[in-house]
């Protein structure tokens, strides 16, 4: 046991890609050695591997074994104490490996190495209701989170964790960011001052915009902010759409207030918690044969959709007869069944 233990710690300096080709090297070797002893044993080296692979893993089959002194005596001295030795070494390094890997991507320690994804910036009780929301409604892509804790804070099989502040060039290149789909800007909790609030996100996001001008893709950022008159202090960094924080409760209660049961329409469409039967904001692509707004919302309402937005445009039956433009991004309501058959 003292002798593996020693084993085991030499074999922990170096890197495991070595200790597994020691090994190799060393079933390949003691294969052709025993395949020489003992000719009539071992007919060919696979034969010879196949009887080494069974010891050193200790299953011992039975189905062949050294008939010769020689052969017994080099199995005892060799095969079977170094390689089980060996092979419990290669074991040990890859658990380890395996726990490394576990531990770093708990921490925020490894890159993402993934594309089209979305990065959440802040971990907030409004980004924690986004990423749910995320993941419910795309069932492939990834959510990756950038902050400063030691540890993750959510677990999901498609949700990843990236440690360091977003002002950091290095934590936006683990994050990928340039290859993402969007980048989510969260208003930082726990600061009392709204400008001390939206200056965090501005000096974020101006981060965001130096780490996107040496890249050659347009990173696109969605950004909350808590004070409305701030807005123009972030024209001037590149910001492509901008979410009120308090704005947009403001707005849904006087909708409620002057049209009663108004915000169950708007929870419906901005959750998915309803499950897939209901009814939910989607966008669809482009097709040749959609000449006209009136053409594409006719064949669009045939199949049990209804369209209702060209981006942020809401006068689709206003524009019934204009072309649709290339750069046109239609949204229609349908559920979800409706939505895969389109």
């Amino acid at each position: 046991m003292l002798f593996f233990r020693k084993l085991f710690l030499t074999a922990s300096r170096y890197r495991y890609r070595t200790i597994i080709l020691i090994t190799l090297l060393f079933i390949l070797l003691n294969a052709e050695i025993m395949r020489v002893i003992e000719p009539n044993t071992f007919e060919n080296t696979l034969h010879a591997v196949w009887w080494i692979l069974t010891t050193m893993t200790t299953v011992g089959y039975g189905d062949v074994y050294p008939a010769t002194e020689l052969g017994r005596t080099w199995a005892m001295m060799v095969v079977y104490t170094l390689g089980i030795g060996l092979f419990g070494t290669v074991i040990g390094i890859i658990v380890e490996g395996v726990t490394q890997y576990k531990k770093r991507k708990e921490e925020g320690k490894l890159f993402y190495k993934g594309e089209n994804h979305f990065v959440i910036i802040g971990w907030t009780a409004k980004s924690k209701s986004t990423i749910k929301e995320l993941l419910l409604g795309d069932e492939k892509t990834d959510i990756i989170l950038i902050e400063e804790f030691e540890k993750t804070p959510f677990e999901h099989e498609r949700f990843h964790y990236i440690q360091g502040s977003p002002t950091d060039v290095d934590t936006l290149r683990k994050a990928r960011i340039e290859h993402s789909k969007a980048v989510l800007l969260f208003a930082a909790e726990g600061i009392a001052n709204p400008d001390l609030v939206d200056g965090k996100t501005l000096l974020v996001a101006s981060s965001i915009e130096r780490y996107d001008e040496g890249t050659e893709k347009n990173i696109y950022t969605i950004a909350e902010i808590v004070n409305e008159k701030h807005v123009d202090n972030f024209k001037h960094v590149k910001i492509d759409e901008f979410i009120l924080s308090n704005g947009s409760v403001s707005n849904l209660m006087a909708k409620s207030a002057q049209m009663k049961g108004a915000s169950h329409l708007f929870t419906q469409l901005l959750s998915r918690q309803d499950g897939d039967g209901g009814s939910d904001l989607w966008e669809v692509s482009l097709r040749p044969e959609w000449r006209t707004y009136g053409a594409a919302y006719e064949e669009l309402k045939e199949k049990g959709a209804q369209l209702i937005a060209d981006r942020n445009d809401l006068n689709i039956l206003n524009k019934w007869n204009e072309p649709i433009p290339k750069e046109a991004r239609l949204f229609v309501i349908c559920d979800k069944y409706t939505y895969q058959r389109l």
